[in-house]
């Protein structure tokens, strides 16, 4: 195969849908699907600032933030204040947040097949390569995405996908199969903003206990009530479905959970108001990951945490490790 580095995107379409995918972060979207009857449903978030003068000014994961993107390793590269007692100290190797690859251009794949499209990059060590193949379903409005890592050395990373979709299309709620705790983040996920009681393991998101005792229902958006949050989700059995009830859609998410058993969510509720956020992103992230929070980079949690055996996933070079996982959509 021939790898092109020019083209800052490409298109996908089929009868189904459409599909932009960009080689800045590998990033997926506007994403969208269609059917026979039903208005067209583009789910996936591109932030509002992506196209406004001076973006360029932002790190390369923010400066045109959108959709769905893989994040090897995947976490923060900065250590949060107030940590609980126990956290480890870890050091990230370097600064880029949720990965080399997620802030800087891949380069295009030419593969033999018209309802595909893949770009690679040669991350720095311990990574050798990472490749993402984005196919659309002929007979369905669903995409098939492949990601194949492949590293120089023995290594454990945390690892996860990096679907984020929209809280802007009126109601919708969250479909979740069985799961083990969830658990809250160990500090507030935006210091004086966020809502949720940290550091705490609860059972049910649809009553997520807040600081000051009452509970959320995290499981229907938008909330009434602006806020930055980050959570964990254990041992999730299956898929994840998204059934926006205004749109008339349902969108589910699936993966290998044998690989990436947990989902982190994101809930960005216009809770970040410094530059370029400015209290107006409005996202949900569904994150299927193998690692504690975004924090595996910089800390791990002490023995006993719901997340202390999340270490991430343990690489070799003597064979590639394939994530596959799916976005698909219907009319509901």
């Amino acid at each position: 195969m021939t790898t092109h580095p020019s083209d800052a995107t490409r298109t996908l379409v089929w009868l189904h849908g459409r599909a932009e995918l960009q080689r800045l972060g590998a990033m997926l979207a506007p994403v969208v699907f269609r059917a026979a009857g039903a208005a067209d449903f583009a789910p996936l978030q591109v932030a509002p600032w992506a196209d406004e003068p001076g973006a360029a000014q932002w790190p390369g994961i923010l400066r045109r933030l959108r959709g769905e993107w893989p994040c090897v390793p995947f976490g923060r590269t900065d250590r949060p204040a107030g940590l609980p007692a126990g956290w480890a100290a870890r050091e990230p190797g370097d600064a880029w947040g949720h990965g080399h690859a997620a802030n800087h251009e891949w380069d295009w794949l030419d593969l033999d097949d018209p309802l595909a499209l893949a770009l690679t990059i040669a991350p720095p060590p311990p990574l050798r390569r990472l490749t993402r193949i984005v196919r659309a379903e002929p007979d369905a409005a669903a995409l098939e995405i492949t990601l194949r890592i492949e590293v120089q050395q023995p290594c454990t990373l945390p690892v996860a996908l990096h679907p984020t979709v929209r809280l802007d299309l009126g109601a919708l709620q969250l479909g979740l199969p069985a799961h083990g705790p969830v658990v809250s983040y160990p500090v507030d996920a935006e210091p004086g903003v966020s809502r949720l009681a940290p550091d705490t393991d609860f059972s049910t998101l649809s009553r997520a206990p807040l600081r000051d005792g009452s509970v959320v229902d995290l499981t229907r958006f938008p909330l009434a009530q602006d806020s930055e949050e980050l959570l964990q989700l254990r041992d999730l059995a299956g898929p994840i479905e998204l059934r926006y009830r205004d749109a008339g859609w349902t969108l589910s998410i699936d993966w290998d959970h044998t690989l990436l058993p947990d989902v982190m969510l994101w809930v960005s509720h216009r809770g970040r108001r410094h530059p370029p956020w400015n209290a107006r992103h409005l996202a949900l992230g569904i994150e299927p990951v193998c690692g504690p929070f975004d924090l595996g980079r910089v800390a791990m949690p002490p023995s006993g945490h719901a997340l202390a055996d999340r270490r991430g996933l343990d690489l070799t070079p003597a064979a590639p490790l394939v994530l596959h996982y799916r976005l698909a959509a219907r009319p509901s």
